[in-house]
């Protein structure tokens, strides 16, 4: 009997799970859940690749998904109670009951249970972590508005799964409201980020000093000072202030001795010195500047001690030592009581005492927690640090918790990246798709389902499957049916798309548009009646050498978009040819067959063998002929004038980032890390083509301006990159000769890639 699809690799990851738990890197729930993986492997019950991979749940409930895609045979809406779950079934008198998640379930069908929901919706008082948790209110709502057949339907789809998943949020505590900003994080995140700020140990070490050690090295200064006869000791300094030093490093030091006198009562003095420093010895922690015997704290009042006990005992290299300690001080102080060296301690004391930012950001986490954690902050003038400028550090923190649109959230700096940007257009998204209900508690409640929707993970899915899309849970069918979207609905989405798309190339010139970013895109485009075709990047390691039909469509939008382009010429591609052969494959195969064979033939490699290598060489041949879905947004007239307008500085930045890609170090010693900076950096330089595409007449000037930025870079990287940019050059001066040349090869991610590892010195 064979092992399962993917067995092998389940094994693998729970041997790294067994051992970064081992080296204490990983906590072993990370270990159970591939342990759950497995098992469920081998006992049938989990099935990779399907969107049903778990056999005793429908599609739509939302699964455990750990790293690769696989199911863990669990949910999230499951598992033990939470805190509030048992709160609720103790203010019930259920605690005990043997099916406890069914007696909430059932509850929440009562008529108490329902008013209660319809309160919580109403009042927006909830707050939906899983998708599964909307499907009660959404029951409560089609009641409470007659809708009751719809409700009854509903019903009869969740009973048989009503012992196990929580089909309830958390209630009672305000929910999200902002309609129109995005946040990265919740309030509630932004609170635990600041009270996770751990103590400045050189802070602390500074106001110990200044509060405690330094007051005391002055005062031993001052009692050495008064054993000096003549003038005071001075160490010489140059027109720079710089130390005047012999040639054997030696200071140059004017003035008289120390401990040639001593005034009536200046031993009793240096005593009690002695035992104020013992007391602060026994208060704390010291560090090494008082503490260790080489320092001149230490020195001195070492010298001071013996001085006042046995000055026949004090030698001359103690003297010796102690004259220059007091040299240097009078230098740069003067005498400890004088004007100069109390300003110079008092801004050592403004600096020592100033309130430190772990104490500034509990205060402001402790008000923060006064407003609603599941929501954004629309204002951080809201919040007040009294006397205190707010530091960059809890700044920082804070500005990912305010409400913005996702430009100002750029601009801010808090979205650094495609994939963060990703992470938070859903909110957007939500209340845009929820746009076309009339009452505001039901808009607020389908955009809180879908963000929690869009948290679910994906699966890996074979054979061309597709995974479960928002409109699929039962509870939102219900409510799409009820939808009233017009005209004014359909352009805001239109218009967040091409606000979206613009933001994310012109910011991230040098990303492919991820996924997550991609559904998005696709969620707004229907929303907004648009028939855009949009294709995710597939993975090399499950790639089954099959494309789905909208990839044939996206071949067919480059190719009106691209034909006859710079971007076509570089990359080799016959556009005409392209929609010739996916017009009329050979006899028995579809345009998707006709398209992988194609890119297979471009990357050289056999149809229909697996390898991850060889997958990925043909995969990059499906995004150089599609462009990755740029192309497509072209066809939207705001994302085209735009890239239009800004096409020649987007593509300066990417080839700015592509060598600071390739020039990162340590990749040579993880082959991994470096054949993942060439891919990374060959997308990025197939992006600057296409943008360089849309300002061909340009494109020479940009060539000359990149071999000029090139030159400054380290020769031998230099050397090893500058094929690369000539090829480019020869693209655009000789089409035709370029065109028909069958080398050098374009820049390419998953082809030689040995033109571009860093060579061993």
């Amino acid at each position: 009997m064979s092992a399962p699809i993917g067995a092998d690799y389940s094994l693998n990851q729970l041997q790294r799970a067994l051992d970064a738990v081992a080296r204490g890197d990983s906590s072993p729930s990370r270990v159970q859940r591939w342990r759950s993986v497995i098992e469920g492997l081998l006992s049938g019950d989990i099935t990779v690749g399907s969107r049903k991979p778990v056999s005793r749940y429908p599609a739509w409930v939302t699964l455990d998904v750990v790293t690769g895609g696989f199911a863990t045979g669990t949910s999230p809406a499951a598992g033990p109670l939470l805190p509030h779950e048992s709160d609720l079934l103790q203010e019930l008198g259920l605690s005990g009951t043997p099916t406890p998640r069914l007696a909430l379930n059932r509850y929440f069908l009562s008529d108490a249970g329902l008013a209660r929901l319809q309160d919580a919706v109403t009042a927006n008082r909830y707050i939906i972590d899983v998708a599964e948790e909307a499907a009660l209110p959404t029951i409560a709502w089609l009641i409470a508005h007659g809708h009751a057949d719809a409700a009854g339907r509903l019903t009869i789809a969740l009973a048989p799964y009503a012992h196990e998943l929580r089909f309830y949020p958390k209630l009672d505590v305000p929910g999200p409201a902002s309609q129109s900003g995005v946040h990265l994080e919740t309030a509630g995140q932004v609170v635990q980020r600041l009270r996770a700020i751990p103590e400045n140990l050189r802070v602390t070490a500074q106001r110990n000093a200044v509060g405690t050690w330094t007051p005391l090295y002055d005062e031993a200064i001052a009692l050495a000072l008064e054993t000096v006869e003549g003038d005071l000791p001075v160490a010489a300094k140059d027109d720079q202030g710089g130390w005047i030093q012999s040639d054997r490093g030696q200071f140059t030091i004017r003035g008289g001795w120390p401990f040639k006198t001593q005034p009536p009562g200046w031993s009793a003095r240096v005593h009690a010195l002695r035992d104020k420093i013992a007391a602060a010895r026994e208060r704390g922690p010291v560090s090494k500047r008082y503490r260790s015997s080489d320092e001149p704290f230490v020195i001195l009042t070492t010298a001071l001690d013996l001085a006042a006990t046995a000055p026949e005992r004090v030698s001359a290299r103690d003297v010796g030592r102690v004259r220059l300690i007091l040299a240097r001080y009078v230098a740069k102080r003067g005498r400890p009581d004088s004007d100069e060296a109390r300003a110079d301690r008092a801004m050592q004391s403004g600096h020592a005492t100033a309130t430190p930012h772990q104490e500034i950001a509990m205060a402001v986490a402790d008000e923060l927690a006064g407003y609603p954690l599941a929501d954004g902050l629309d204002d951080l003038a809201a919040l007040s640090t009294p006397g205190q400028l707010m530091p960059p550090s809890v700044l920082r923190r804070l500005q990912r918790c305010v409400n913005d649109t996702p430009t100002g959230l750029v601009q801010r700096g808090v979205v650094t990246s495609s994939e963060v940007l990703a992470t938070l257009l859903p909110q957007r998204t939500g209340q845009l798709c929820a746009a076309g209900f009339r009452e505001l508690p039901l808009r607020l409640l389908y955009a809180s389902a879908y963000r929690a929707f869009r948290r679910r993970r994906s699966l890996l899915l074979l054979d061309l499957n597709k995974q479960v899309q928002f409109s699929e849970l039962p509870w939102i069918a219900a409510l799409d049916a009820l939808r009233e979207d017009g005209e004014a609905e359909k352009r805001a989405a239109g218009n967040a798309l091409e606000e979206f798309a613009s933001l994310a190339i012109t910011q991230f010139p040098q990303t492919m548009l991820p996924n997550k970013l991609l559904r998005e895109f696709d969620a707004l485009a229907q929303q907004a009646g648009l028939p855009l075709t949009l294709t995710e990047e597939l993975a090399a390691d499950i790639f089954m050498g099959r494309f789905a039909p909208k990839f044939v469509n996206a071949a067919r939008v480059a190719a009106t978009q691209l034909r006859d382009s710079l971007y076509a010429t570089y990359f080799r591609v016959d556009y005409r040819e392209i929609e010739r052969r996916l017009s009329t494959p050979a006899p028995q195969r579809t345009a998707a067959d006709a398209l992988a064979a194609l890119c297979a033939q471009r990357a050289g490699e056999p149809a229909g063998v697996w390898s991850p290598a060889g997958n990925g060489r043909i995969l990059e041949q499906q995004l150089i002929i599609t462009s990755h879905n740029l192309a497509a947004l072209l066809e939207l007239p705001t994302v085209r004038q735009t890239l239009t307008q800004h096409a020649l500085d987007l593509a300066h930045r990417c080839f700015a980032w592509i060598l600071r890609c390739l020039r990162m170090p340590g990749g040579a010693e993880d082959w991994r890390v470096e054949l993942r900076r060439i891919k990374n950096a060959a997308y990025a330089w197939r992006q600057m083509v296409f943008l360089l595409s849309l300002r061909e007449p340009e494109a020479a000037n940009f060539v000359a301006e990149a071999h000029a930025l090139l030159n400054q870079q380290p020769e031998p990287f230099a050397r090893r990159f500058r094929p690369a940019l000539n090829g480019l050059r020869d693209a655009i001066t000789a089409p035709d000769a370029w065109r028909a040349a069958q080398a050098p090869a374009p820049f390419l991610g998953w082809s030689d890639t040995q033109r571009w590892r860093i060579q061993p010195v």
